[in-house]
């Protein structure tokens, strides 16, 4: 089954507790703290595979979650880390945060990345740091620590997987112009094929192979007039010609046949420029991929396209190829008169890839406890009281453990030695109010 998008929930794995332990020796008179530090969480990470061409994986498991990572134990051992999970998607697949907006209702998405070729990966969901043991807190003023910190939990993201297919030659067109039959014949693709409009309802991949060497066309899906605005099929499939290298236009005869098979040529004229409007209404930058424009089903007019294809050109429509795909007649020719222009174009793209690269990487998302301050934090005033945001302040905070004295006497410590007791102070903080640190409240403690 075919699918292009999909939602999902990920989650990195939590990190392992630290360890409280204490070295008990034979003949070692005297002992100390032992404890090890927690394993880190398991990381989930989207892969662009190329043995894959759709998002149908993903329609009856929505939720994945990374391996935790184990507890510390005695005698400095650190926990296992957490396996990461590997999600195989397509290339050409689009990553999308959602989060909520000012209302429930309200949702907003943010492109996060973009994995175009096989092979690029992304660590979409970072798993938590591993506590640290009782014995990483030893110094020369607290010699006997009898606290460990909790395991981070990993992050959590909801995502909408968005595919976008990779192909050098897109088809376009109206419904039942006979871009399937093109596919079919000068492909090994075997779309469905009838006579009956919107007979392809996904779009269909095919590889061209000419010598020894091959290119990929994509059938798009009939597009009609307000495809832009959700008529149709299109608006489902426009995205999928954004990655097209070029775009063949196919007009059909049987569209503009009349009575006593005369052609109307004004009417192959409009469903040209129909088509042409809705490209430029999904996203202008279609307009300005290279085009072939194709007349198909020739034999139904017989030596009259000869003539049709002069009353095109005249109206600004330059026919390059006039074909019968259903008998096969100048198919070879289109076949191998495409692969020259998609080499040009793939060139084009390589280079203009390897600009954006340079320009552009891909957002990864940093480690835990790199070069973020402990005294980067941010004070807002709510009505329930006052809220202390900042990544590596709330990383402390739901790390501590604060059923242990010792860990809440630490706590108190790094609050007051960056400074944050009296930010609360300034803020307006007093008895009976309450203190939030990311989500948890803190106000008993401090």
């Amino acid at each position: 089954m075919f699918l292009d998008e999909a939602i999902i929930d990920v989650s990195g794995g939590a990190g392992g507790r630290g360890c409280v332990s204490w070295r008990r020796e034979k003949y070692v008179p005297k002992g100390g703290p032992d404890g090890g530090d927690g394993g880190r969480g398991g990381d989930v990470i989207l892969l662009a595979d190329e043995n894959t061409d759709t998002l149908s994986d993903f329609t009856s498991r929505k939720r994945f979650e990374a391996v935790k990572g184990n507890f510390g134990s005695g005698n400095n051992r650190r926990g296992k880390d957490g396996e990461d999970v590997i999600l195989r998607v397509p290339s050409g697949t689009v990553i999308h945060e959602i989060t909520a907006g000012k209302n429930d209702d309200e949702m907003k998405k943010l492109v996060v990345g973009d994995l175009r070729h096989a092979g690029d990966q992304m660590v979409i969901a970072r798993g938590g740091r591993g506590g640290y043991g009782n014995a990483h807190f030893v110094s020369s003023v607290r010699q006997r620590p009898d606290f460990a910190e909790l395991g981070e939990p990993g992050e959590h993201k909801k995502l909408k997987l968005e595919l976008k297919l990779v192909a050098d030659v897109g088809i376009i067109g109206y419904p039942n112009v006979g871009k399937s039959t093109l596919i079919s014949v000068i492909s090994a693709a075997h779309p469905k094929i009838a006579d009956y409009a919107f007979t392809t309802i996904i779009p269909n991949l095919g590889v061209v192979a000419i010598g020894d060497r091959s290119y990929v066309v994509c059938d798009v899906p009939g597009l009609i007039e307000g495809a832009s605005e959700g008529k149709g099929l299109g608006v489902q499939f426009l995205r999928h010609i954004e990655r097209c290298g070029l775009l063949v236009h196919i007009l059909g005869i049987s569209r503009a046949l009349e009575e006593g098979s005369v052609v109307n040529t004004q009417k192959l004229i409009d469903d040209y420029h129909t088509i042409r409007k809705e490209l430029e209404a999904y996203s202008p930058a279609l307009t300005k991929k290279r085009e072939i424009v194709v007349l198909n089903k020739t034999d139904l007019v017989g030596g009259e396209a000869a003539e049709l294809v002069k009353a095109l050109k005249k109206a600004g429509i330059k026919i390059e190829y006039a074909i019968s795909a259903a008998t096969k007649q100048g198919t070879d020719k289109i076949a191998i008169g495409l692969l020259p222009v998609v080499l040009e174009e793939r060139e084009k793209r390589q280079e203009s890839d390897e600009d954006k690269d340079e320009g552009e990487a891909l957002p990864v998302l940093q480690p835990h406890l790199t070069s973020i301050k402990m005294g980067a934090y941010r004070i807002e005033k709510r009505d329930d009281g006052l809220h202390v945001t900042g990544r590596r302040i709330e990383q402390f905070t739901i790390m501590t453990d604060f059923k242990s004295l010792g860990a809440v006497e630490r706590f108190k410590d790094v609050v007051e030695r960056v400074g944050l007791l009296r930010a609360l102070e300034r803020a307006g903080w007093e008895d009976g109010v309450a203190v939030y640190i990311g989500t948890t409240k803190v106000d008993d403690h401090l």
